[in-house]
């Protein structure tokens, strides 16, 4: 499994997700090819272009000039031409616009979301559907890119205000969180998903839900199991059975995981300790 950091970073790095080809290329490096076939040409023509010597975006001097007889080329701004023209075939010229919904669709399964629709609430939220994870199960689930965060951040509270129930947030990276974004979603246990985290490429050239390691997931220990069930049932006015049903376990290998009975490398477990670990899927239905 390798994993995409260059691509779901370039999304956030991409005001509009709207640019010409070559400044797609410049940011997604060699994830490139993976989001190329995803690219829309519009009728708008650019206006910069990558630079060989000013890698840095902001620092690229680089301009398009449209001659006016279909001939296009990047030229140097700098007052010394420290980089060479380049001519620009037409359509290396126009703008290309991310289908984000091609993009994202054939990612729902291992992003855990029943797709619904693909609707866009407003410019850089879109909603998909419903949460299938155990811990979220029903949880209605958005999207969001943004290039600044403060953008990515009035976009949550209007999701928390117009929202009355838990939901998750899906966006590419991580970049945009901070300690109070994560505290405002956790008041209303709500959860957020990174594209960067969860999402890579297999071995067939296919994007798959990047699996969690083991020793990511400390188990409880037998000894404080039986009190942390109580006291899950006490914050969340829950039952065993309702926990286990959440797990996807039956009755017996539950009361076996609370006694130490159960492997802790089993799906079974790691299913229970899920869903002990966030707040019920059921208060997103009440």
């Amino acid at each position: 499994m390798r994993k995409l950091t260059r691509l779901w970073q370039a999304l956030e790095r991409i005001p509009g997700l709207c640019d010409v080809p070559a400044c797609w290329e410049h940011h997604c490096g060699a994830d490139f090819p993976l989001i190329r076939p995803h690219l829309l040409t519009t009728d708008d023509i650019g206006t910069r272009h990558p630079c060989p010597r000013y890698l840095r975006d902001a620092e690229c001097p680089r301009r398009i000039i449209d001659y006016g007889d279909g001939s296009f080329a990047a030229i140097c701004q700098h007052s010394h031409q420290l980089c060479d023209r380049l001519s620009l075939a037409p359509k290396d010229a126009l703008i290309h616009r991310l289908d984000v919904e091609g993009l994202v669709r054939p990612l729902a399964s291992a992003l855990s979301v029943r797709w619904q629709s693909f609707v866009a609430r407003k410019s850089g939220v879109w909603e998909l559907g419903l949460s299938t994870s155990p811990a979220t199960r029903n949880y209605p689930t958005f999207l969001l890119i943004f290039a600044q965060r403060r953008d990515f951040d009035s976009a949550i509270r209007n999701l928390l205000l117009a929202t009355s129930v838990p939901f998750v947030v899906i966006a590419p990276t991580t970049n945009h969180m901070n300690a109070e974004v994560r505290e405002h979603l956790a008041r209303r246990q709500c959860h957020f998903i990174s594209m960067e985290e969860r999402i890579g490429l297999a071995d067939d050239g296919r994007f798959a839900a990047i699996e969690i390691a083991d020793a990511d997931v400390i188990p409880t220990p037998v000894e404080q199991r039986q009190a942390v069930v109580e006291k899950y049932n006490r914050d969340f006015d829950y039952t065993d059975a309702q926990i286990y049903h959440d797990a996807h376990v039956h009755k017996a290998d539950f009361y076996k995981w609370i006694k130490g009975e159960l492997s802790n490398n089993s799906s079974k477990s790691k299913r229970i300790e899920e869903v002990l670990r966030t707040a019920p899927a059921s208060r997103a239905r009440r």
